[in-house]
């Protein structure tokens, strides 16, 4: 999520005037009759009972719970003398936090009550301190407050000090970033800012919900398809479930641009691989086929098998750590090395011999030795390991286990050092799969899809395929996600061969996702709004009655529009012939001119 202003998250509130008059008429008469009055009897009766005794729907804020009791408030009632000079100093005083003050004042009234009424005693001093402090009085309420400023908006709020000292700064910082006129007319915004970001987090907590709940089913199935309408985000959201699988949900970037990054990383690393399906699509360029290629010596055609992208990741996916060509190296060398003395060279070119006679080591000995005869050294075979995979602290004798190493090498076709590839995740992404003939494309394969039929699983298949004649199967480790767009009437339904193979979830359009994007110009964003729930009332009311309008509702990207301009073109030029595509294809039953006449009215929306 991209972070945002104070004001612009305070533009997005609306202010409750209710609440709002209420605290303007009041707070000012609590401060004069602070001010001037000595004993609680001399108030005003209605001012005392709002400024003191009400509890719940208080002008300040409402304490429902843990407000002082009867009890209490009659005990500090009758020690009124005591607080009344207290008061009167600190609503005497209007551009200053007087930290003394505030202090002795929950001292006194600590005397009175049965247990620490922090939020009833901040509630008392916040309410003849309107420019000073905020009308969070819960201290609980206000870090949190606080934690979510930092969190979501561009600005950074200290959380020391005690509540009186939190609270200053907040009113401080919405007095800065809002410069109101008139302090009061800001002060519902700290609480309502609270709710608003309250709501934005368990938004976002709900979508990472939902992508544990996507992981989960992949991990379980290790296929899955993507369904919705045109415009849902079904493609970006491939993008997020294969960061999210690969990284872990609990990493996945907040912002768009860090997520895509990271997909694009993954690319290139090649555990991700995409590919579109269309109709001429078949086997021999997702599996594997001949292809044509010219002799760049005789100039004549031949024919050389070629991986297709599918079989391709599978084989990234299959691969095993180098290390395992390193242990059988090992192990051959030692049954060398027991039946004869096998001279290496070490780094200078000087040669040594090597035996092996059983344990964790190899008996080396330098030509150029002045040891006593038959006196040898240790190379530990654990150290040639390390050695191969790039650690070299700690190695003894280090130029023979080198000259080892290199022997291996040279003589044993121990391949370079690459990590295990076991353990990671592989995804293959299918853009449109419906569009694709499945027999054509995967042929014999697609029994292998099944998440009991991979590679080490309890019924594990493998076929031969037909041109190199390899034996095949499909890695545990890799996974396959694909997109169906269900408007898209001119193909059929999706191979039952498919759709008993792989894990279903909907993408449906969301006008939440219209709601929260920032990039609008003014007023654009209540059109794009009110177009959107114009276009679903029509789709719901007009297409024939075994469709559902979900599927076929325009997706939210299409209103993502900066200026009116831009949506008035996306409409005109990409939901209008959408929608008249569904009347040709007979799932809109709506007479042409009546559609015109819904369009002009779409139109003058954007005017």
């Amino acid at each position: 999520m991209t972070k945002k202003t104070l004001r612009d998250y305070c533009n997005e509130l609306e202010v409750r005037e209710e609440w709002l008059n209420r605290y303007r008429k009041f707070v000012p008469q609590f401060i004069e009759e602070a001010k001037t009055k000595n004993g609680w009897q001399d108030w005003d009766k209605d001012i005392f009972y709002e400024f003191f005794e009400r509890s719940s729907g208080q002008c300040v804020s409402s304490l429902q719970q843990g407000y002082f009791t009867k009890e209490e408030q009659e005990k500090i009632k009758s020690h009124w003398n005591e607080m009344a000079p207290l008061l009167r100093k600190i609503a005497e005083n209007q551009a200053n936090p007087d930290w003394k003050t505030y202090q002795e004042i929950k001292k006194k009234i600590r005397q009175y009550t049965v247990q620490d009424r922090k939020a009833a005693t901040n509630r008392l001093v916040a309410s003849l301190q309107p420019k000073l402090l905020c009308t969070v009085v819960s201290e609980r309420d206000l870090g949190d407050l606080i934690s979510k400023i930092n969190t979501y908006a561009i600005v950074t709020i200290s959380s020391d000090g005690d509540w009186f000292k939190r609270s200053y700064n907040v009113c401080k910082l919405f007095k800065q970033e809002l410069q109101p006129k008139n302090t009061m007319d800001i002060i519902t915004y700290p609480w309502q800012l609270l709710e608003h970001l309250n709501e934005i987090n368990s938004s976002i907590k709900d979508k990472q919900k939902q992508m544990e709940s996507i992981i989960k089913l992949v991990q379980s199935n290790k296929n899955l398809i993507l369904t919705g309408a045109p415009g849902t985000g079904k493609t970006y959201k491939t993008a997020e479930i294969a960061v999210a699988l690969i990284d872990g949900s609990n990493k996945l970037p907040i912002k768009r641009a860090d997520l895509m990054k990271r997909y694009k990383e993954l690319i290139n690393a090649k555990q991700i691989a995409f590919i579109t399906f269309h109709q001429s699509l078949d086997y021999e360029e997702f599996i594997e086929g001949l292809k044509p290629e010219v002799d760049e010596n005789t100039k004549g055609m031949t024919y050389q098998i070629k991986d297709g992208i599918f079989k391709d990741i599978c084989n990234r996916a299959k691969e095993k750590s180098s290390i395992a060509s390193l242990n059988d190296a090992i192990e051959k060398f030692k049954e060398d090395c027991s039946e004869k003395i096998i001279k290496v060279k070490n780094k200078s070119g000087t040669e040594f011999s090597v035996t092996y006679r059983d344990g964790k080591t190899f008996r080396v000995r330098s030509d150029k030795s002045e040891a006593e005869e038959g006196v040898d050294f240790a190379a530990n075979i654990g150290a040639i390991k390390n050695m191969y995979q790039g650690i070299e602290h700690g190695i003894y004798n280090k130029t023979y286990v080198w000259g080892i190493l290199q022997y291996l090498k040279e003589n044993y076709k121990v391949t370079s050092y690459s990590e295990d590839n076991s353990d990671k995740k592989y995804l293959l992404i299918i853009d449109e799969i419906n569009r694709g003939n499945i027999s054509k494309i995967f042929g014999e394969l697609i029994t292998l899809l099944e998440k009991d039929k991979r590679i080490g699983e309890e019924n594990e298949i493998t076929v031969i395929l037909p041109y190199s004649q390899e034996t095949f199967g499909v890695p545990s480790n890799l996974y396959v996600i694909g997109t169906m767009n269900t408007a898209d009437r001119s193909i059929g339904h999706i191979d039952y061969a498919i759709r008993r193979r792989f894990s279903f979830v909907s993408l449906e359009s969301d006008k939440n996702v219209i709601s929260n994007y920032d990039k609008y110009d003014a007023f654009v964003k209540e059109n794009a709004e009110n177009l959107f729930d114009q276009i679903k009332d029509f789709i719901s009311n007009n297409i024939i009655a075994d469709l559902d309008a979900d599927d076929l509702m325009i997706g939210h990207s299409y209103f993502l529009c900066k200026s009116s301009g831009d949506l008035k073109m996306r409409l005109e030029c990409e939901i209008i012939p959408l929608i008249e595509e569904y009347e040709k294809d007979g799932i809109i039953m709506l007479d042409k001119n009546e559609m015109k006449t819904k369009f002009k009215e779409w139109t003058v929306i954007l005017s």
